[in-house]
Protein backbone atom coordinates (compact mmCIF):
# COMPACT_ATOMS: atom_id res chain seq x y z
CA UNK A 1 0.00 0.00 0.00
CA UNK A 2 1.18 3.48 -0.77
CA UNK A 3 1.88 5.53 2.32
CA UNK A 4 3.64 8.63 1.02
CA UNK A 5 3.49 10.51 -2.26
CA UNK A 6 6.53 12.53 -3.19
CA UNK A 7 5.83 15.76 -5.05
CA UNK A 8 8.73 17.23 -6.91
CA UNK A 9 8.52 20.28 -9.04
CA UNK A 10 10.27 18.56 -11.93
CA UNK A 11 8.33 20.65 -14.39
CA UNK A 12 9.33 23.78 -12.54
CA UNK A 13 13.01 23.16 -13.16
CA UNK A 14 12.52 24.57 -16.65
CA UNK A 15 11.42 27.82 -15.03
CA UNK A 16 13.74 27.97 -12.05
CA UNK A 17 17.33 27.18 -11.27
CA UNK A 18 17.91 23.58 -10.11
CA UNK A 19 19.06 24.82 -6.72
CA UNK A 20 15.58 26.18 -6.06
CA UNK A 21 13.71 22.97 -6.96
CA UNK A 22 11.67 21.74 -4.02
CA UNK A 23 9.91 18.60 -2.93
CA UNK A 24 7.28 17.77 -0.35
CA UNK A 25 6.22 14.40 1.02
CA UNK A 26 2.47 13.90 1.34
CA UNK A 27 1.21 11.18 3.68
CA UNK A 28 -1.62 9.10 2.23
CA UNK A 29 -2.35 6.93 5.26
CA UNK A 30 -6.04 6.79 6.16
CA UNK A 31 -7.11 9.51 3.76
CA UNK A 32 -9.99 9.58 1.32
CA UNK A 33 -9.46 10.32 -2.37
CA UNK A 34 -10.75 13.87 -1.84
CA UNK A 35 -8.32 14.46 1.03
CA UNK A 36 -5.42 13.09 -1.02
CA UNK A 37 -6.35 15.33 -3.94
CA UNK A 38 -6.56 18.38 -1.66
CA UNK A 39 -3.20 17.56 -0.05
CA UNK A 40 -1.54 17.04 -3.45
CA UNK A 41 -2.93 20.35 -4.69
CA UNK A 42 -1.74 22.20 -1.58
CA UNK A 43 1.71 20.60 -1.85
CA UNK A 44 1.98 21.40 -5.58
CA UNK A 45 1.14 25.03 -4.88
CA UNK A 46 3.78 25.21 -2.16
CA UNK A 47 6.44 23.51 -4.29
CA UNK A 48 5.70 25.72 -7.28
CA UNK A 49 5.63 28.90 -5.22
CA UNK A 50 9.17 28.11 -4.09
CA UNK A 51 10.30 26.99 -7.54
CA UNK A 52 8.99 30.03 -9.41
CA UNK A 53 9.96 32.67 -6.87
CA UNK A 54 11.69 35.55 -8.62
CA UNK A 55 10.51 34.66 -12.12
CA UNK A 56 9.76 37.56 -14.44
CA UNK A 57 6.33 36.19 -15.34
CA UNK A 58 5.74 34.45 -12.01
CA UNK A 59 1.95 34.12 -12.39
CA UNK A 60 2.25 32.33 -15.72
CA UNK A 61 5.18 30.16 -14.60
CA UNK A 62 3.40 29.31 -11.33
CA UNK A 63 0.20 28.24 -13.09
CA UNK A 64 2.08 26.05 -15.57
CA UNK A 65 4.14 24.55 -12.77
CA UNK A 66 1.09 23.68 -10.64
CA UNK A 67 -0.70 22.04 -13.57
CA UNK A 68 2.35 20.04 -14.65
CA UNK A 69 3.29 19.02 -11.11
CA UNK A 70 -0.25 17.87 -10.30
CA UNK A 71 -0.49 15.94 -13.56
CA UNK A 72 2.81 14.18 -12.83
CA UNK A 73 1.93 13.46 -9.20
CA UNK A 74 -1.51 12.08 -10.08
CA UNK A 75 -0.03 9.89 -12.81
CA UNK A 76 2.58 8.50 -10.39
CA UNK A 77 -0.11 7.90 -7.76
CA UNK A 78 -2.34 6.07 -10.25
CA UNK A 79 0.61 3.99 -11.43
CA UNK A 80 1.56 3.06 -7.89
CA UNK A 81 -2.03 2.18 -6.96
CA UNK A 82 -2.40 -0.07 -10.01
CA UNK A 83 0.80 -1.89 -9.04
CA UNK A 84 -0.62 -2.82 -5.62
Amino acid sequence: MIRIALLTAAAAITFAAPASAAEIRVSLVGKSAAQIDADLTRAARTVCMRATFGETLVTDAYGRCVRATLKTAQAKLAEAQSAD
